[in-house]
């Protein structure tokens, strides 16, 4: 598989209510949050929760922020001025890292998680 598809099982593993950054997602998988930012800007999946992956300080693009607060909204993602309380939200790192694993196989970054 493609990084960009990685980049995709790794978000859809990403739980409802909960954000990771996209440093997360590159610590994972072995590369850099920018790639990771490259890999979801080419994403052409209609159904990927884009809006669970945020900045580190849990912020997005400003253009995506008006698309992302009714998704926030119904998972019940608290943000104040278009950033995600990411320290409130963030994902079980662990357990996102075996969710992907179970999908992809072993990992780069996955055990630096356990």
């Amino acid at each position: 598989m493609s990084l960009r598809g990685d980049v995709a099982v790794v978000v859809r593993v990403v739980p409802s209510g909960c954000v990771v950054s996209y440093g997360d997602i590159a610590e994972l998988l072995g590369t850099s949050p920018r790639v990771v930012g490259h890999a979801m800007a080419t994403q052409d999946e209609p159904d990927l929760p884009w809006w669970r992956v945020v900045r580190a300080d849990g912020g997005m693009a400003d253009h995506l922020v008006d698309r992302a607060v009714p998704h926030w909204l119904e998972e019940g993602i608290g943000f104040v001025d278009g950033r995600v309380q990411i320290r409130r939200h963030r994902a079980d790192l662990a357990a996102l890292a075996d969710a992907a694993e179970s999908l992809l196989g072993p990992l780069q970054g996955a055990g630096d998680h356990q």
